[in-house]
């Protein structure tokens, strides 16, 4: 019997981790093959390869990212050979997802499948079927959630270093879990199903650090849903990544204001903050909404984690989650507003999803939930917000994560925000987004920036323009298309070219052949720039030049 192990990935550097499990515990590999695709590919390729292999079962690692590519390829597979039995699992499968059976799957893994999938492929083998634990199939609907013992994982080789993915160990994530399930029981998140927290054993997770440190591999993420659920170990693995794996870069969800005082001294004292990520979700600071979906948040205490961390350079992605209950879209702004002032590294807006299997999804017409019924079942209205309240929130989203959290634009809006153009980041985020979704597209990069100066049409146009100018150079390597008119003229960018040259910024050929002079912005006031290209394809140096005293200096973001 030819098996395969697939699942359509979000991206070609995600690795997905449930199929190598799957394979790592096969009692028959010789007759297992692992394929993945992205949900980019087509899907009558991927079926054509799966038909050239001649597999008997497929099994699809499913979430909701991939649910509709994985729906469409079933459904060709089907026509085109009915007798290939499929199998799907994962989160997006386990729960709700019955009518699955009438849409050529032929048997849902229910929780984890290391042990029934393959249980349930014997039983395919054999001459009369039976019930097996751990999968749903018309004959036998089994809803019983299956956890694996993790010690019985420890007995087989890991999966997370096979053959097929030693030569590119190093241009893909390395998705790593250290323990199972979730502490929390937050009703919106699928985790909260799952309140059993299991361990994989010190000496196993130890082993696996150690290879790491010894590989290609450049960037881990944790797939543990609190990282410092229990502190005396979080810190006994984050001390050996600090001493030991220093080619590595460390990313994992912590649940900030129960950060021990030994963990956070830690990482804001003795380990290197450039190999550490933190994920923290925040979610809200409404207490009411808080407490509406379960999660015990002590807002104060979070902040002061939160500054901490920032003070001490660590990167911290922080996230809010729009249409929770009780958050009205006032309230909302306030959140938005509260944590953008923390500073972290990134923050990124969510909009609520409806998941299956979660509280909160039992509770819609409570609390008056209208939600889309494709993936990710993203909330369209709520008691609190309206359809044109989450419509403008997406367009927070979209520009929080496209002109900040990208880098392009962060200075200028840091300057927008400092000279009181907006005074709050949640309105200038929202009208910006709002702007962002006119552009055409594809778009160029220049119009990002029209961006920012059509929401600023209140403003000193020229001064508005110096400020553009300054990023708008800083981020490209060669001299990039106008999109401002000129208000310097050929005479004075000429003399303030032989000032600079004077000056020894650098030899004539070199500033008349790679340099440019146009306006700047200097902490409020206008002046001049001076910016200098170079043959090496790095980005320019770029130096401020007063409008009275032609002092020059350097400027950098």
């Amino acid at each position: 019997m030819n098996i395969m192990l697939a699942s359509c990935n979000a991206k070609y550097i995600h690795k997905n981790l449930a199929i190598r499990w799957l394979y790592t515990t096969s009692p028959c590999k010789e007759d297992v093959i692992i394929k993945e695709y992205t949900i980019k590919d087509d899907v009558k390729r991927i079926a054509k390869e799966i038909m050239e292999q001649g597999v008997d079962v497929l099994c699809l690692s499913t979430y909701i990212w991939n649910i509709e590519i994985h729906k469409a390829l079933i459904k060709t597979i089907k026509a085109l050979k009915p007798e290939i039995h499929v199998i799907v699992g994962g989160p997006e499968v386990t729960y709700e997802s019955y009518d699955l059976l009438e849409e050529g799957v032929d048997a849902i893994c229910i929780g984890e499948g290391e042990k029934c999938i393959w249980e349930y492929i014997e039983m395919l083998k054999q001459p009369v079927a039976y019930e097996v634990k751990g999968m749903y199939t018309k004959a036998y609907p089994n809803k019983e959630y299956q956890r694996v013992d993790l010690t019985w994982l420890e007995s087989f080789d890991d999966p997370y270093f096979m053959e097929m993915d030693q030569s590119h160990m190093k241009d893909r994530y390395l998705y790593l879990e250290t323990s199972r399930g979730c502490p929390y029981g937050c009703t919106y998140c699928l985790s909260s199903a799952d309140r059993c927290v299991r361990m994989f054993s010190d000496d196993y997770v130890f082993h696996l650090l150690e290879k790491i440190k010894d590989s290609d591999v450049k960037q881990v993420k944790l797939l543990d849903r609190t990282f410092n659920s229990n502190p005396k170990r979080a810190l006994a693995i984050a001390r050996y990544m600090n001493t030991y794996c220093v080619n590595q870069i460390f990313q994992f969800e912590i649940v900030a204001e129960t950060l021990s005082e030994e963990l956070l001294d830690f990482f804001c004292e003795e380990a290197d903050v450039t190999r550490f990520r933190f994920e923290i979700g925040v979610q809200s600071f409404h207490q009411q909404t808080l407490e509406s979906v379960g999660r015990i948040q002590n807002n104060k205490r979070l902040k002061e984690v939160i500054e901490r961390l920032r003070k001490a350079g660590c990167t911290m992605h922080v996230d809010l989650i729009a249409g929770l209950p009780y958050e009205d879209l006032e309230c909302f702004h306030k959140s938005y507003d509260e944590l953008f002032a923390l500073q972290a590294s990134e923050v990124q807006l969510g909009i609520l999803k409806l998941l299956k299997g979660t509280k909160l999804k039992s509770q819609q017409e409570e609390y008056g939930f209208q939600y889309s019924i494709i993936p990710p079942y993203d909330i369209q209205k709520t008691n609190w917000l309206s359809e044109e309240e989450l419509q403008s929130i997406h367009h927070c989203a979209d520009a929080t994560e496209k002109f900040w959290n990208s880098g392009k634009l962060r200075y200028t809006l840091s300057q927008v925000l400092k000279q009181g153009w907006y005074t709050s980041p949640f309105t200038m985020f929202m009208a910006l987004g709002k702007a962002y979704a006119k552009l055409p597209r594809p778009y160029q990069p220049y119009q990002l920036f029209t961006c920012v100066k059509d929401i600023l049409k209140d403003q000193d146009e020229m001064m508005v323009d110096a400020l553009l100018l300054m990023e708008y150079y800083a981020i490209h390597k060669q001299r990039p298309k106008r999109f401002i008119k000129s208000y310097v003229s050929l005479e004075k960018k000429k003399e303030l070219m032989y000032h600079c040259v004077d000056a020894g910024i650098g030899n004539q050929d070199q500033l008349f052949r790679y340099g440019l002079i146009d306006l700047g912005y200097d902490n409020g006031h206008i002046c001049y720039q001076l910016v200098v290209y170079n043959t090496s394809q790095s980005y320019p140096k770029q130096y401020l030049i007063d409008k009275d005293t032609l002092e020059i200096k350097e400027w950098k973001r």
